[in-house]
């Protein structure tokens, strides 16, 4: 296996079960109490309001996990962003350091300290679960902008959400949704296309197409196409998220499956290895071309 492939290799499905998960919820449940984030203007604001006490059982809960799980990357990460969030930046960076002595490759730990300045963690994204009846007012705002796909916190970890507008009857709560990613290299550049598709209990199944453009990161933020593609293969669930208003008429945790980690794995490699990128004025150009030229009944869903 070449160095992209085991970089972005798919976990086996018994990783979401932490070793040290209840210390990861435990801390996460701490820093829900006093991170806020909002929307300011055309920015969003991350507010703290924690205590040196809060802070401390927060981090307490972090190295307990890590007794159990000694250099945890999950662990390191979710720590380096507490101690960044309590003004503990130096402290932040050591934690960083000692995760990239023992994995040089790791995405989160190395973009972040590669790009210290512009490079936003976990807790500068909002916080979201399948309880959620109401999209966040930061969601929003991306949604209003073009972004459908979008970061949120979920516990102390980044996760994807696929945010899409409806309209027309509501969807069926027992509806079955499925995920597809394509890596479409158009003569105008590479991007991704995905594929939602739903199955109602009563009806035929429909499937919407949305793009996601793979260009040459300028902000090196999270949320520029190049890494949100990266960051897919990352995880081990996504969120797809259906809005009317701001009322949510779909929220759904979808686990990807050993196929889809492999698809994902793949075309993040593919991402990283590009040197072609897709300049932003010809994103529509290039949805159009593979929209002219490629056919959906090759798209491939999970069973």
């Amino acid at each position: 296996m070449n160095f992209l492939k085991s970089l972005f290799a798919p976990k086996s499905p018994d990783a979401a079960l932490h070793p040290a998960q209840k210390h990861l919820d435990a801390a996460a449940a701490l820093v829900d109490q006093w991170v806020q984030v909002e929307v300011a203007g055309e920015k969003t604001v991350t507010h703290i309001s924690a205590g040196l006490d809060e802070v401390a059982k927060a981090l307490a809960e972090l190295d307990a996990g890590l007794g159990l799980c000694p250099l945890d990357p999950d662990l390191l990460v979710a720590k380096a962003c507490v101690q960044h969030a309590s003004a503990q930046f130096k402290s932040a960076e050591e934690t960083l350091d000692l995760l990239l002595q023992h994995r040089p490759d790791h995405f989160e730990a190395r973009a972040w300290k590669d790009h210290w300045d512009t490079w936003s963690n976990a807790l500068r994204f909002p916080r979201w679960d399948e309880r959620q009846t109401r999209l966040h007012p930061v969601m929003q705002a991306y949604l209003r902008t073009g972004h459908r796909v979008q970061l949120v916190r979920s516990g102390l970890s980044k996760i994807i959400a696929i945010v899409t507008e409806v309209q027309g009857p509501p969807i069926d709560p027992k509806s079955e949704i499925k995920l597809s990613w394509v890596l479409s290299r158009t003569p105008a550049g590479p991007l991704v296309a995905y594929y939602v598709k739903i199955i109602e209990p009563v009806g035929e199944p429909s499937t919407m197409e949305a793009f996601l453009a793979i260009s040459q990161p300028a902000l090196f933020s999270p949320m520029e196409g190049y890494y949100l593609a990266r960051q897919l293969a990352l995880t081990p669930f996504c969120y797809v998220v259906f809005v009317s208003g701001n009322s949510v008429a779909l929220n759904r945790q979808i686990r990807f499956g050993p196929k889809t980690r492999q698809q994902l794995a793949q075309l993040a490699a593919d991402v990283t290895a590009t040197t072609s990128y897709l300049p932003q004025p010809e994103f529509r150009t290039a949805m159009q071309w593979h929209m002219q030229h490629f056919d959906m009944n090759r798209v491939v869903f999970e069973n």
